[in-house]
């Protein structure tokens, strides 16, 4: 009977690593400058943010002294904890047409 392993769905691999990050709610001008990535592939990141997300929503992440720009990604799944910090699983959306 065939098992439901996370990692073999898996299309990149996840690294442990924090990163400290701001995300962007451009819809709502909004801003979390206290967010950071838990885990992180080339394809998305889990994070951790006060803000509050939900499934479907477009976000810009700006790695901390990285990048100039925000990376567009898009919440897959969210979890709140206790209403103190949402917990989110995000794809980085492609950017190769811009």
């Amino acid at each position: 009977m065939p098992t439901n392993d996370p990692n073999k769905v898996r299309r990149c691999e996840r690294k442990p690593k924090t990163i400290p990050i701001s995300l962007v709610l451009e819809d709502q001008c909004k801003l979390d400058g206290s967010a950071f990535t838990l885990d992180i592939s080339l394809r998305g990141a889990s994070i951790r943010t006060k803000l509050a997300l939900v499934p479907g929503e477009c976000v810009g992440v700006v790695p901390k002294g990285d990048l100039p720009h925000a990376i567009p990604a898009r919440a897959i799944w969210v979890r709140e904890d206790e209403g103190k910090w949402t917990y989110a699983g995000l794809e980085f959306l492609d950017t190769t047409a811009a």
